[in-house]
Parts: C-alpha cells; sequence; structure tokens
C-alpha cells in the first residue's frame, strides 16, 4: 500500500499538486502489514470503517451491519388511504 501511496504522490508532484494530508486517511481491510502509511514522511491517521455513497465499510471486510440496519432513502412508508 505504501508503494502505491508513493506513486500517487510522485505522480501528483509532476501536475504540481499534493496529497493533502489533513483530508486523507487510510482504510485496511484484511491487510497482515501493520505498518502505517506515511504521506510527505508523517504516518496518516487509519480509520476501522467509512462511509462511501451511503454505504457503510468497514475493516474486517464487510457491510453485513449496513444492509441489516439501512433502508434505502426511496423505500417511502406511507400508509394507503382509504377511501
Amino acid at each position: 500500500m505504501q508503494e502505491k501511496t508513493n506513486m500517487v504522490a510522485d505522480n501528483l508532484a509532476g501536475l504540481c499538486l499534493t496529497i493533502n494530508r489533513g483530508k486523507s486517511k487510510f482504510f485496511k481491510t484484511n491487510a497482515s502489514n501493520d505498518t502505517p502509511i506515511t504521506v510527505q514522511g508523517k504516518a496518516q491517521e487509519e480509520v476501522d470503517s467509512f462511509t462511501y455513497l451511503g454505504s457503510s465499510l468497514n475493516n474486517h471486510g464487510g457491510t453485513d451491519a449496513d444492509v441489516q440496519t439501512s433502508e434505502p432513502a426511496s423505500v417511502k412508508h406511507e400508509q394507503p388511504s382509504i377511501s
């Protein structure tokens, strides 16, 4: 993961861009390597879960809790009207 991060940072530098350390956090799933990811020589924050497009992912590799507890925004519970 560190190698990929370095490659991205190097390619961005060629475009006069940098990785924003304040906005960047790392999420590892099923990773056996506990070495922290560094950007610009400083370790970045690692998170246990994150939400992307309304789906929650956790570091155990699943979205089971999210699937069981979430409900699509498009689903509306309306009582049928009796006329």
